[in-house]
């Protein structure tokens, strides 16, 4: 049964093939052009098809990579935020260790300025009675 379908086919082709080369008509040339070019592009398709499905594999490992290289700066990204919060939390804590010392700095300079004064008065109040009371 399948050579009686071959053998069909084959005539097919070969009485299709033989009106082409024996037609004069220039209509009869033009069929059979566009029967062979028809051929032709159905006999390249089989290539294309692989062309593509390599293309399209060849994208497919570079989304991967690209979306590995993405989770990689996405991890990288959330330690170097991790990193930043720390380092923000110790700027933080040595502002506010240094906002104190000065603090203290300015209280300690006020109380010495204060004794100088007191002692500086306390001296002069005594030249000012003492004169006072001589006259």
């Amino acid at each position: 049964m399948k050579r009686g379908y071959i053998r069909t086919i084959s005539a097919a082709f070969a009485a299709v093939l033989l009106i082409g080369l024996l037609g004069n008509s220039r209509a009869n040339a033009g069929y059979f052009d566009d029967f062979l070019k028809g051929v032709k592009v159905l006999s390249e398709l089989p290539n294309d098809v692989n062309e593509i499905k390599e293309n399209y594999q060849v994208t497919l490992d570079k989304l991967e990579e690209a979306q590995g290289t993405l989770e990689a700066y996405r991890e990288e990204n959330e330690k170097l935020m991790a990193s930043n919060r720390e380092l923000a939390a110790t700027v933080s804590a040595l502002t506010e260790a240094q906002e104190i010392r000065d603090a203290k700095a300015r209280k300690t300079r006020i109380m010495l300025i204060t004794g100088a004064a007191l002692l500086a008065g306390y001296f002069i109040l005594l030249r000012v009675i003492r004169v006072v009371l001589r006259r």
